[in-house]
């Protein structure tokens, strides 16, 4: 029954995440943690693993969205070595005038949270300010219990690979969203 409940809780993230994804290339430096996004596709973009350039580094990589009543935003900075995914911290929320929108968020960003509670090595919180909700979240692939993380999240649709997080799976999931990442 627990598994179920995290499952469905995972289902529902998945669920804003597509209500809040949208195609369009934009930049926007308005977002709630003031950092600049530029997702215009350009050819040094990074969208497959054989784009990068480097055997292990960092990525800087952006999507961005559409919502009613709010403006979505993502950022993620991935550390890797060759094709493994080390570690992942992603900021990803909205921001919005609509004291309802952003309790939505906020309600569904923590039950979201309360699946990875106990899991080491999976830190992540729930940020609000007055015009914005956000989830901030850090996950180290290199120590986390990746079989811990698939009773979570389950193994369909999922970047783990023989045990560990792999880069290629992550930016193929990442770019059906249209997300792009620079090198460090």
């Amino acid at each position: 029954m627990t598994k179920l409940i995290m499952k469905s809780n995972v289902i529902l993230l998945c669920l804003i995440m597509l209500l809040v994804t949208g195609c369009s290339n934009s930049t926007s430096t308005n977002n709630a943690v003031g950092n600049t996004q530029n997702s215009t596709t350009s050819d040094n973009k990074i969208k497959e693993i054989d784009d990068i350039t480097k055997s292990s580094g960092i990525l800087h990589c952006t999507r961005s969205g559409t919502a009613n009543n709010a403006e979505p935003f993502f950022e993620y900075t991935l550390k890797y070595k060759d094709n493994l995914l080390l570690e992942l911290h992603s900021i990803e929320g909205v921001t919005s005038d609509d004291e309802a929108v952003l309790d939505e968020y906020d309600t569904a960003y923590e039950k979201i949270n309360a699946n990875y509670k106990n899991l080491k090595y999976y830190d992540t919180e729930v940020i609000r300010t007055d015009v914005s909700v956000y989830r901030d979240t850090t996950i180290n692939y290199a120590k986390i219990d990746t079989g811990k993380l698939l009773d979570i999240e389950g193994s369909e649709n999922n970047i783990i690979e023989n045990g560990q997080a792999s880069l290629s799976a992550w930016l193929e999931f990442a770019s059906k969203f249209g997300t792009t990442c620079t090198e460090e």
